[in-house]
């Protein structure tokens, strides 16, 4: 689990609350993250579990950053509303 998500969860689950979006299903994408953006993505399990051997792109689902001012930033994708509506 990432410490980020973690430590953003109630400004995550307040957008997603706003947008419509599901939280609860949100927080079970894969992520992957930095010192200050987390990527939400999806991994279809029936593709198997290969991690790093397979070479299949996850679809990008929701991309959020911490600015410099402190705001977090969402950046849907064409993904969001399959995934998370």
């Amino acid at each position: 689990m990432c410490k980020l998500f973690d430590e953003w969860r109630n400004e995550i689950k307040d957008y997603c609350r706003q947008q419509g979006l599901n939280f609860d299903t949100a927080e079970k994408l894969s992520q992957s993250w930095n010192k200050n953006t987390v990527a939400l993505s999806y991994r279809d399990p029936s593709k198997g579990s290969n991690g790093l051997l397979d070479d299949t792109p996850c679809p990008l689902v929701l991309l959020i950053r911490r600015e410099k001012n402190g705001k977090l930033v969402f950046e849907q994708t064409e993904h969001t509303k399959k995934y998370l509506a």
